[in-house]
């Protein structure tokens, strides 16, 4: 019977250590520094004051902020909900053995690894209200075209809309990573058994892809909280961020604060409640994982 070696801690503590430090320099000290500057009024120069809670009670009586925040929670929603659908839907279809399938799979995944700088710049070529090919194309179908980014009701959506193109091939690869885990005897069984494919479907897939599911909305609700590249791009150029500031999400009005406005404590404080805002989102998903995620080996 082969004796266990204890690792001396000085070992553990040489590897554990850069990684510490790491966190503690890139993650942690700027979280730190972000709280601190959000009690002060700081805008850049030498003089500045502790003003405690202010900036905190400011943005949540400004409209801007609570609209900035509406606009990302609407933004969140669409964006998660049709990445996963959409994800899930051609996972399904691309699972199956089809002529050209790994040809499909990799067109779709494609534009998840393009800048998004650079796809949001050939959206607004493509999506242009008078020169884009695309309302070239509806207007000689005798149809008339929408402003697409040019008007208030239309542009959030055209937003989500690319935001999804570009990113639901990652969650369609995902979940064909967790479809080839799931045992075809299960499948089988079920069918002698005389279950349809639907009930198949809800018995066995979203089961066995409950762990990937998890994972999945946690990381695009993080992202999608975090949008800021799409927004800047598209609309971010018009006052306000898109017309009436109708694409204004918080991480952009944290920008236009800190780095037009010049009103550092101001953004910080608004950084701090995006933190906070996560944290508790992902908190809320990590205790309610445990009445529905499976991690049963299938």
């Amino acid at each position: 019977m082969k004796r266990l070696v204890r690792t001396p801690w000085p070992v553990v503590a040489a590897f554990i250590l850069p990684s510490l430090l790491g966190f503690a320099l890139f993650v942690v000290a700027p979280i730190a520094m972000a709280f601190a500057i959000s009690l002060t009024n700081f805008s850049g120069g030498p003089r500045f004051r502790f003003v405690g809670l202010a900036n905190y009670l400011l943005a949540f009586s400004n409209d801007k902020f609570l609209g900035a925040l509406a606009t990302t929670f609407i933004f969140t929603s669409w964006t998660v909900a049709l990445q996963l659908v959409l994800g899930l839907a051609f996972a399904l279809l691309l699972n199956d053995k089809l002529l050209g399938r790994n040809f499909f799979r990799g067109v779709i995944f494609l534009p998840n690894v393009l800048s998004s700088v650079a796809v949001s710049l050939a959206f607004m070529l493509i999506l242009d209200p008078k020169r884009g090919p695309l309302n070239m194309v509806i207007r000689s179908l005798g149809i008339r075209a929408p402003l697409w980014l040019g008007s208030e009701k239309s542009s959030l959506a055209t937003i989500i809309l690319v935001t999804v193109w570009q990113s639901f091939g990652y969650y369609m690869v995902l979940f064909l990573g967790g479809l080839q885990t799931i045992s075809r005897s299960l499948y089988e069984a079920a069918a002698i058994d005389g279950a349809g494919s639907v009930r198949r479907f809800l018995s066995i897939t979203l089961p066995g892809l409950s762990p990937i599911m998890f994972y999945s909305i946690t990381i695009a609700i993080i992202r999608a909280f975090q949008v800021f590249d799409q927004i800047y791009i598209m609309t971010g150029g018009q006052a306000g961020g898109g017309p009436a500031g109708s694409t204004s999400v918080l991480v952009f009005d944290i920008y236009k604060n800190g780095f037009s406005l010049f009103r550092f404590g101001y953004a910080a404080a608004e950084s701090v409640t995006l933190l906070a805002i996560v944290l508790m989102v992902t908190l809320i998903q990590q205790r309610g994982q445990k009445k529905w995620v499976n991690y049963d080996v299938v």
